[in-house]
């Protein structure tokens, strides 16, 4: 079926006719004229609705119900796809499970993510997205998780909702629809994630089960060691068993350890042992342009963290491009948006978090590199700082700025295009088999 989305910039209308070209036989339309037109094409049927994204909800919603799920929503500001890919990973040591793919955490996501479950599968795990208040609730009231996660309450879309505390009512909306006894496993590190806090925010009668690497966690990752390139080790332990599991996790940044234990605390409610949980978390699949960590030509490494960015995660990047061996480390550091009112100050602490790990030589582009420069300037020490206004300036001399044996991070926000810097540094300096 091609459903013919309204969206900002395009409407789907227009390209329905190429998808019928395609193969495509069955149609969801909104315009009169379109769907007149389209149904005159031979074996051409059309679902006439009054808004197309309510009507694919509807038929996600009514898709799912034909089947006994277990149903997880995952959320957080930072490391949520990550969280959302641990989780999955755990829950297929006991149960043919799905989940959303690559980022697709937004309305029509996560209708493709419930188009994704069959007779076979038993978990589906949606990871929920938002930039407004409200969004997160119009996903659990037709999505019905019957257990959640919560990452963190960061400063990311700070611009649209205006404070903290906004973002934290928003994020905590994924509890409207748990029942009696249904857990949030919720990271007990991060500001606004206490019970007492939770509970304000989102009364229910839901439980609280605390997990990560601080005080009180149920499900708690201690010892944790960097691999540098191969990831993280860390132990991970069950407070109230006494039960204890070595994880080795292929995936780069000690906070890593945190989304794990979260992911391993989720598997326990639903019958894994923490053993099965750990060997879960091993065989997890590395997400596109999430820390991926490559070897190219001449000993170069390259660190892509190019999909996203905000304060949290790009300090996480720095202190990952930190733990690997190299001749010298350069991040490639590109401008975070949505932040609001903490903008700029957000820059200037990643600039003083790179001087901090001594990095030897940050790349800054776009609008606020000059935010980045400030803060590696108070810091001061080895960094040395490159400002340039846009991608394409500074891809012409990143390149002639390389060693054998350096390694790369690229960091940005997405719609900055910074994914072009990790994609062309995989191109000229691709290893030869």
């Amino acid at each position: 079926m091609f459903v013919a989305v309204i969206g900002e910039n395009n409407d789907g209308h227009s390209f329905w006719r190429k998808a019928y070209e395609n193969g495509a036989r069955s149609f969801l339309f909104s315009d009169v004229a379109a769907a007149e037109e389209a149904v005159a094409e031979e074996g051409a049927a059309v679902v006439l609705a009054a808004d197309t994204g309510e009507a694919f909800k509807d038929m996600a919603a009514a898709y799912l119900d034909q089947f006994e799920l277990i149903r997880v929503g995952v959320t957080g500001s930072v490391g949520k796809t990550t969280t959302k890919s641990l989780t999955a990973a755990v829950l297929s040591q006991k149960y043919r499970t799905v989940c959303t793919q690559k980022n697709y955490n937004t309305h029509l996501g996560l209708c493709m993510t419930a188009f994704l479950a069959d007779e076979t599968t038993q978990a589906i795990v949606f990871e929920m997205g938002m930039d407004r208040k409200g969004e997160i609730a119009g996903y659990v009231e037709w999505a019905r998780p019957q257990a959640a996660v919560i990452t963190n309450v960061g400063i990311s879309h700070m611009e649209r909702l205006g404070s903290r505390d906004a973002i934290a009512d928003a994020k905590l909306e994924i509890c409207g629809r748990l029942t009696e006894g249904q857990p949030l496993i919720y990271n007990c590190g991060s500001d606004y994630l206490n019970e007492e806090e939770i509970r304000r925010r989102a009364p229910g009668p839901y439980r609280c089960v605390p997990a990560g690497s601080a005080e009180g966690a149920v499900v708690k990752a201690y010892d944790v060691k960097e691999r540098g390139a191969d990831g993280i080790s860390f132990e991970l332990c069950d407070a109230r068993t006494g039960e204890t599991a070595h994880v080795d996790l292929p995936l780069m940044g000690v906070h890593n350890a945190v989304n794990s234990a979260l992911a391993a605390a989720l598997g326990e409610e639903f019958g894994l042992s923490l053993a099965e949980a750990a060997k879960g978390l091993e065989n997890v699949q590395v997400t596109d342009r999430r820390l991926n960590a490559e070897e190219l030509e001449g000993g170069l490494l390259l660190i892509d963290d190019s999909y996203n960015a905000s304060p949290d995660s790009m300090k996480s990047g720095l202190a990952a491009l930190a733990s690997v061996k190299a001749k010298r480390r350069i991040a490639v550091l590109a401008d975070m948006y949505e932040l609001g009112s903490a903008e700029n100050e957000g820059h200037t602490a990643v600039g003083r978090a790179a001087a901090e790990k001594k990095i030897d030589f940050l790349v800054a582009v776009g609008k606020k590199a000059a935010y980045y420069a400030k803060g590696a300037a108070e810091i001061g020490g080895p960094t040395e700082v490159l400002s340039f206004i846009d991608v394409d300036t500074a891809m012409a001399c990143i390149d002639s700025l390389l060693r054998p044996g350096d390694a790369v991070l690229v960091k940005g926000s997405n719609s900055t295009g910074i994914s072009a810097v990790a994609n062309k540094l995989r191109e000229e300096h691709k290893r030869q088999e």
